[in-house]
């Protein structure tokens, strides 16, 4: 009887998002697993497609069904229950399940790029009893072939690699060879697992001392005893203590035989952290991000399915880690907005990891020394369990200076007199200095340099987006035009502009400041090797003043650092997204925590908003002041946690088209508005054009994921489904962390 199975194709559109039926061949039959890739015909093409059923039933009559072609590996990728992962993955953030599935397995193996690393071995005839005969008949007359048999007599508990062999000979093939032929010695391949090289450049202690505090041994008791809660948000202080807590929780839970997924959100941040892991599960853990080969993460991938290791390490992909049962699963750093994915499929590592841990015994830990809001509510609703460190002395001197008292001065520039003379103090102390640049999103917004005024929506209390080639100040959510101000509304002054400033406009100034001085920049421009390279030029003291975006905000490279500012804590703030003051909060929180070890730092925090309470909150050693604000001004405007949010983005090359589609759906909308709270747009996106397409927005606001749904279904078989016009296209972002 002819076996029918089911494949997704690898073909992510809209028509074609669902699963396929071929038959198998019977010399497949016996091999064939859910999680294998076959190459299937499909159309005129021959496809890459993921095995998702083996024992299927088809509506379409057998003789019309096609064949597969040929099994690519014969390995399985994923099982059942990723594969019900996979799919929750898909209908929940409305992604195609083809995206979903190639997004996390290892690159490059629907094109069967990365194959098995294979090692050439030698090893004795077992059937040969009288090696020392041979010996002595090969001593004087073949002397290399005598080493190499030699050798392999002395060592037979070991395994032998031909390249090794060769070089303790120093000889050539062809003498093995010659040993092949006399019967003495079989010449095999092994399958190879690729060593994983984390940063070679950076030293990590040999002998780890993990041991815990009273206090960190009773948060851990908590964690792994706690038999009515199983889902933590851990709120951490020290840098090093969190990062050794972290290996002792990863320690107790493999005693306790847990398979554990460790998800770090940027990986170059932490490579001090990946090798102490490395050294300290050499045999039990395995890595999974964008910087290995192919051919690594091939290894890692399969290494994990057979259940060769318990930990599994990386950023948001790995956690799709494809171990057959996942007990526990830590999320670093959970209120990082890069376990969001901006590219298709566009979910959220922190809402799949408390989708795997299905068992009543399963243990998640979510953790920051900077809660997001979102976890912090779901501590107040009981369904996570708040621990907390234990609070430590503010050692870092922080003081806000007012850049409009520096405008009063007559001082235009963007270092005020005290943070010039605070980084001439650590020049000649022989000291570092690091300058950030808060350019975090798009913040293309206006300010009056005298008053600190920021020209908001009247409608929306955002500021407004300045557009230079439209010369308008426009709001990206409800669609305001404003003329841009000759003069500040608020002071009357004509000190007003657009904000924003470059790194290499500050490296341009301190050059002429500090013409003795070593001077460089990170951002994003430079690649993430000349980033790493001078990184660590910082890091060896042969760089005085680092200036840089977010990129310069990795944990190993500060060790003795005095001085950091930020030029303009104001951009991220001023951005048009509802999270501008929790980013804003977070990432110079997490530029002043570069110091925290480093006794008699300074760090100085230039802006035109002193005031603001995400600026002031710095000061504060407890984060209470800024959560409670922030908390009050999301409820008041019904923003998440309050609401659930869709981010519609409808792009085109057709500005023209594209405008007038997105008005089709806005009206269509309207006859539905019961089922949602607010609806902004339509309006040109922050980021109004991209790729060369013009991008609109829409963005509503429900009360509950029913009625979300209801929308994006009736969004998609209305606009999405039947839309016959393929020069627009439309983008739904479920719960969207950058609204750009």
């Amino acid at each position: 009887m002819d076996q029918i199975i089911k494949v997704v194709v690898d073909l992510p559109l809209k028509k074609l998002n669902k699963e396929f039926d071929y038959l198998l061949p019977e010399e497949l039959r016996s091999e064939i697993k859910i999680g294998q890739l076959v190459r299937v015909p499909f159309g005129r093409r021959k496809l890459t497609g993921f095995v998702v059923e083996t024992r299927a039933e088809s509506d379409v009559d057998k003789s019309k069904l096609k064949k597969v072609e040929i099994l690519l590996y014969p390995e399985s990728f994923f099982g059942q229950e990723l594969l019900d992962l996979f799919y929750w993955t898909a209908a929940y953030y409305h992604a195609y399940l083809a995206q979903v599935i190639k997004s996390v397995l290892p690159p490059g193996i629907t094109e069967q790029k990365p194959q098995k690393k294979q090692i050439e071995m030698l090893k004795l005839n077992s059937e040969i009893t009288d090696y020392e005969a041979e010996l002595d008949q090969l001593e004087k007359r073949a002397p290399k072939q005598f080493l190499i048999l030699e050798y392999l007599l002395e060592n037979q508990d070991e395994d032998h690699k031909l390249k090794k062999v060769l070089e303790i000979a120093d000889t050539s093939r062809q003498t093995v060879y010659r040993l092949i032929d006399r019967g003495l010695i079989k010449l095999y391949t092994t399958d190879k697992v690729r060593e994983i090289k984390i940063n070679s450049k950076l030293e990590v202690e040999s002998e780890l001392d993990i041991s815990l505090t009273k206090e960190e041994e009773k948060l851990l008791t908590e964690i792994l005893n706690n038999r009515d809660e199983t889902s933590f948000l851990l709120e951490t202080k020290n840098n090093e203590r969190r990062y050794i807590f972290i290996i002792k929780l990863l320690e107790e839970l493999l005693l306790a035989g847990k398979n554990i997924i460790l998800l770090i959100p940027e990986i170059e941040k932490d490579y001090i952290f990946l090798e102490q892991l490395k050294e300290y599960f050499p045999e039990k853990i395995a890595f999974l991000h964008s910087s290995l080969t192919q051919g690594e993460r091939f290894d890692q991938w399969q290494q994990i399915k057979k259940g060769e290791v318990q930990i599994a390490v990386g950023a948001r992909s790995a956690v799709f880690a494809p171990f057959k049962k996942v007990d526990a699963v830590i999320v670093m750093e959970e209120n990082n907005d890069s376990y969001k994915s901006q590219e298709h499929p566009l979910y959220h590592s922190r809402q799949i990891a408390a989708k795997r841990l299905k068992n009543k015994d399963s243990i998640l830990v979510l953790e920051s020394t900077l809660p997001s809001l979102e976890s912090k509510d779901l501590v107040k609703q009981g369904k996570l369990r708040q621990l907390k460190f234990e609070a430590e002395a503010d050692q870092v001197k922080t003081e806000i200076i007012d850049m409009r008292k520096e405008v009063e001065k007559g001082n235009l520039d963007d270092l005020s007199q005290k943070l010039k003379q605070a980084i001439k103090v650590e020049l000649s102390a022989g000291n570092k200095t690091i300058l950030f640049l808060n350019r975090r999103g798009s913040a293309n917004y206006v300010i009056c340099r005298k008053c600190g005024h920021v020209i908001k929506c009247d409608s929306c209390d955002i500021s407004l987006n300045y557009h230079q080639e439209k010369q308008k100040l426009i709001c990206h959510h409800c669609g305001l035009k404003k003329e841009m101000p000759e003069k500040c509304p608020e002071c009357g002054s004509s000190f007003i502009s657009p904000a924003g400033v470059g790194t290499e406009k500050i490296i341009e100034e301190l050059k002429g400041i500090y013409p003795e001085a070593a001077i460089l920049r990170v951002d994003s421009d430079l690649g993430e090797k000349e980033v790493k390279r001078r990184l660590n030029l910082f890091k060896d003291g042969k760089i005085d003043i680092l200036v840089g975006t977010s990129i310069l905000i990795k944990n190993q490279f500060y060790e003795d650092l005095k001085l950091a500012a930020v030029i303009s804590s104001d951009i991220t703030l001023n951005s048009a997204d509802f999270r501008a003051a929790e980013n804003n909060y977070f990432l110079i929180k997490q530029l002043k925590n570069l110091l925290a070890n480093n006794k008699g730092s300074r760090f100085l925090i230039q802006s035109y908003e002193p005031d603001h309470y995400s600026i002031k909150a710095i000061l504060e050693e407890e984060n209470d002041t800024f959560y409670n604000k922030e908390n009050k001004i999301r409820e008041n405007r019904n923003y998440p946690p309050y609401c659930r949010l869709l981010n519609i983005i409808i792009s085109g090359k057709s500005e023209k088209k594209t405008a007038e589609q997105s008005r089709l759906l806005s009206s269509f909308l309207d006859n539905y508005s019961d089922r949602y709270l607010e609806k902004f747009g339509e309006a040109p996106a922050v980021l109004s054009r991209l790729r060369s397409k013009y991008r609109w927005q829409l963005i509503l606001k429900f009360d509950s994921v029913k009625n979300r749904e209801y929308i994006i279904q009736l969004i998609e078989k209305r606009f999405m489904e039947k839309n016959t016009n393929d020069s627009v296209e439309i983008r739904i972002d479920v719960d969207p962390y950058q609204m750009l």
